[in-house]
């Protein structure tokens, strides 16, 4: 038997963890489906949400349809053992570069405290006059 919705219209409305089961989500994500607007459901007469199997099939179908779309700026995953050993020294290295930004930066501030000091007079040091 498939899951068309055509096929499936005798079962009866499926409460939100009937629902998240079926499809293999969480609970939750039902419920944010519900609360978004984005999956139909209604409250029977003791306030508990009812879902149609149907309209859980149109919510899930919508949600995991390949849209086409590429997204160039979401970085991919690396497939190979070479790819991962390069992204490991790349972050490695990006990491060692703002590091030494900040030891360059501690040495411009010493040397330039360094550099003041040397051009104060040195009247209590007996060497310095």
């Amino acid at each position: 038997m498939s899951n068309l919705p055509s096929e499936r219209p005798h079962e009866s409305p499926m409460s939100p963890a009937q629902a998240a089961q079926s499809k293999g989500v969480s609970r939750r994500t039902i419920m944010r489906a519900i609360e978004a607007h984005d999956l139909k459901a209604v409250r029977d007469n003791r306030n508990r949400w009812k879902i149609d199997p149907q309209e859980l099939d149109k919510w899930a179908d919508a949600q995991w349809a390949p849209s086409g779309q590429v997204h160039s700026d979401l970085p991919t995953m690396p497939t190979s053992s070479l790819e991962v050993k390069l992204a490991v020294a790349e972050a490695e290295r990006d990491a060692f570069k703002a590091q030494l930004i900040g030891v360059q930066e501690d040495r411009d501030r010493w040397r330039k405290m360094a550099e003041r000091l040397a051009d104060k007079p040195r009247w209590f040091w007996p060497w310095g006059r």
